[in-house]
């Protein structure tokens, strides 16, 4: 049985703040997803003796050849298949359910992915990311945003979605998701919202952003930041030595998304 006085604590800290850290995957799962990521990089490394090993990921950014990286995070190959084993600690975590009842008045969701505007809805699957350090790379990294627009623009997108931030690589502050807390509380107007229609996230001007304060949380491995979708983060440089690899789960409503 949980701890239910733990659980409430959580629970009420999610309302408060709009995220929450969740002890989701154990170290085998964590190791499995790891090897996920890293043999799918490696596939779309053609040149034999450029091939990672695993050791050397937090190292790719001084392996990879910029033709290469593009290949490796372009919408069609940064995402992963999520079988049974990786599954299951989503699909049953007694916080994610809880706080989805909460916020939609069930628990029933499902794990997709959203690569892009243009390529639809993967059931089961997770996208990763990469970011290398900020001396190396300035464009790795998206700006500040929600989730909120993820699977359309209408009035109940505040109820179809949560989201889960994994790292894989890079644990620490300097590393992690930067995230604006009780943000999710506020009606963000329009005019903050950047035009482009490029990417799936509104960006956010930089005057508004300016208005709100952010922190980026230390975290252990197999340990995710679940938020909510009108929870403002982003701008996530990576200011340490190492390359970031982190994934994001999107955990939809079956409600609004079939």
């Amino acid at each position: 049985m949980p701890d239910m006085l733990n659980l409430n604590k959580k629970i009420s800290f999610f309302k408060e703040n709009g995220y929450c850290i969740i002890d989701l995957f154990n170290k085998s799962e964590f190791n499995y997803l790891l090897n996920k990521v890293f043999a799918k990089i490696n596939s779309n490394i053609s040149a034999p003796n450029k091939k990672l090993k695993l050791k050397n990921i937090k190292n790719y950014h001084k392996h990879s050849a910029e033709f290469e990286h593009k290949k490796i995070i372009n919408s069609i190959n940064r995402y992963l298949v999520l079988d049974k084993k990786l599954i299951k600690p989503i699909m049953k975590n007694i916080l994610i359910k809880e706080i989805s009842h909460f916020y939609w008045g069930h628990s029933n969701f499902r794990v997709k992915w959203v690569g892009s505007l243009k390529n639809p809805m993967k059931d089961n699957a997770t996208g990763f990311r990469i970011a290398r350090p900020s001396k190396i790379s300035k464009k790795d990294v998206g700006g500040e945003h929600l989730d909120l627009h993820y699977g359309g623009t209408n009035n109940t997108n505040l109820k179809k979605l949560f989201t889960l931030w994994c790292p894989l690589i890079g644990m620490s502050s300097k590393y992690t998701l930067r995230i604006s807390p009780k943000s999710h509380k506020k009606k963000h107007p329009l005019n903050s919202l950047s035009k482009q229609k490029k990417f799936i996230s509104r960006v956010l001007t930089k005057s508004y952003v300016k208005k709100l304060k952010f922190i980026r949380p230390n975290l252990s491995p197999g340990q995710v930041i679940f938020f909510h979708p009108n929870l403002v983060h982003g701008s996530s440089t990576n200011l340490g030595k190492q390359t970031r690899v982190s994934l994001d789960f999107r955990i939809f409503n079956t409600t609004y998304t079939k």
